[in-house]
């Protein structure tokens, strides 16, 4: 998988943490100090992630279909739908919705434009459509159909009630340059400020086919590139920013212990290929990736990602079958497989939290 990322977050601060590489015991130059923890490392997660999809464009993925639980969903494009849908709340596609296949929502659905497919359509709530509905299959609304002119559905129609249609307000998710976070400012500032010399790193480390750990702090590396099991574990509140690719093939790229928080920023590409986890270990919502710029995001064979994902200007790219627990941010979504989602809310370390505590001693580098 391969995703351009500008990095994006708010000033960090810096903390204390205990940073462990294997191989790397004396040219390293660890201290046996450094300050102690002013604050966790600021996080923008409840910011962006409030909803359990945002799409700034499409939703044509081709295979078994989506499966969405917990949170609404919302496109600035259209919804193709090619197999089976299952969404638990609300859904708008502002575009559009079209395709061969189920679609089943359990909330209200909306768009601006029309309804028009093959298959089956059910809506617990209202179904509002600006440009109204056609199709051929089975069309239920437990709800207020909501259109502008009669229904053309040639098949099966079974409708609760109809009622005079609303104007939308405009797309539902916040894909404007203005409405997106300042990548620039928030990578620069991450690279003059941060704890890699308190901790005996320099700013210049890349992080390849070794263990890694990282105690609360922010810490900058120029690149990540592995082949294996696991590439960092996260043991506290940590903002972690790639300067360059991060690149990994195995089973689990990232690792958490109980009670951790990660804010993870790339600034190059990123490439995940394997049966692979991210976010191991980690409570739902506790791991957030951030992503800017026009790139790719490509999930390759069955990937188990324990997180959040902000990345408006990318595309993901699904080929195999991909589990998201937490939210799912990006511009289009395409490919072949399954995706399943089940929302949680970001979470966010806070000053006063036990992981944010001083602890003004670097325990080493092994």
């Amino acid at each position: 998988m391969r995703i351009g990322v500008l990095a994006v977050m708010v000033a960090s601060v810096s903390g204390c943490g205990v940073v462990s590489v294997n191989e790397r015991a004396e040219s390293s130059g660890a201290r046996s100090s450094r300050q102690p923890v002013l604050s966790c490392p600021a996080s923008p997660a409840k910011k962006v992630f409030t909803a359990a999809m945002c799409l700034c464009g499409d939703y044509r993925a081709v295979g078994q279909g989506a499966w969405v639980q917990g949170g609404a969903a919302g496109l600035n494009g259209s919804l193709d739908v090619v197999g089976r849908h299952t969404f638990s709340n609300d859904v708008v596609a502002y575009g559009g919705i079209s395709g061969v296949g189920d679609l089943s929502v359990g909330g209200n659905l909306s768009t601006n434009g029309r309804v028009d497919g093959v298959g089956a359509v059910e809506v617990s709530g209202d179904l509002s459509a600006a440009s109204g509905v056609s199709g051929v299959g089975r069309l239920v609304v437990k709800g207020t159909l909501r259109t502008p002119e009669a229904g053309a559905w040639v098949g099966n129609a079974s409708v609760a009630a109809k009622g005079p249609l609303e104007p939308m307000a405009g797309p539902p998710c916040a894909c404007g340059a203005a409405q997106q976070l300042d990548v620039g400012t928030i990578m620069a500032t991450a690279i003059e400020r941060n704890d890699n010399r308190a901790a005996g790193l320099s700013l210049h480390e890349s992080i390849g086919d070794r263990q890694l750990t990282l105690g609360s702090g922010s810490y900058v590396f120029d690149g990540v590139a592995a082949v294996g099991r696991h590439v960092v574990t996260i043991d506290g509140a940590v903002a972690l920013y790639v300067k360059g690719s991060f690149e990994t093939v195995g089973s689990t790229h990232v690792k958490l212990t109980p009670g951790s928080t990660l804010d993870l920023y790339v600034d190059g590409d990123v490439e995940m290929v394997g049966d692979s986890s991210f976010g191991e270990g980690a409570s739902p919502g506790a791991v957030k990736l951030y992503v800017a710029g026009e790139r790719r995001l490509s999930l390759v064979g069955s990937q188990r990602v324990v997180g959040s994902v902000y990345a408006p200007g990318a595309d993901l790219e699904l080929v195999g079958d991909s589990t998201f627990e937490g939210s799912l941010y990006a511009r289009h979504v395409e490919g072949v497989g399954r995706l399943e989602l089940k929302f949680a809310a970001p979470v966010v370390a806070e000053p006063g939290d036990e992981l944010c505590r001083a602890t003004p001693v670097v325990k080493g580098i092994d």
